[in-house]
């Protein structure tokens, strides 16, 4: 009996990895970051700085981002390279984090292997606090 259940628990496990579902701490695909970021707006933190901002991908690869303290929306893009989230930056040039899912509706972006940014509240649409 114990080893039918403990079957069935494999059983499951394969086949949601079979259907990409993502487990928490396990680094995002290519098709999992895309669907994540296009079109939606997003609450970033940068760790480093430990400045909040809001972000917003297009689908045709515009990176916005909401500064509140300046009250401004600084213009760059976005892509996907090597499983990565990668944007531009006018003055630090381009950055590429690997994601990770935590689970709890927030998302860890590291860079060279150091956890640079925490994102959350992702939404369908543009939606800034301004």
């Amino acid at each position: 009996m114990k080893l039918g259940k403990l079957l069935t628990v494999i059983a499951v496990c394969a086949a949601w990895s079979s259907f990409g579902i993502v487990h928490a701490n396990e680094y995002m695909t290519a098709e999992q970051v895309k669907s994540l970021f296009t079109n939606k707006t997003f609450n970033i933190h940068n760790i480093a700085k430990d400045k909040h901002l809001q972000g917003y991908d297009t689908e045709e690869g515009k990176h916005l981002v909401f500064i509140p303290w300046k009250d401004k929306i600084s213009k760059r893009k976005w892509w996907v390279e090597d499983n990565k989230h990668c944007t531009s930056h006018p003055k630090r040039g381009d950055s590429c984090k690997d994601m990770k899912d935590m689970g709890d509706g927030s998302y860890q972006g590291f860079t060279d292997g150091k956890h640079t940014h925490t994102l959350s509240n992702f939404r369908e649409g543009k939606h800034f606090d301004m």
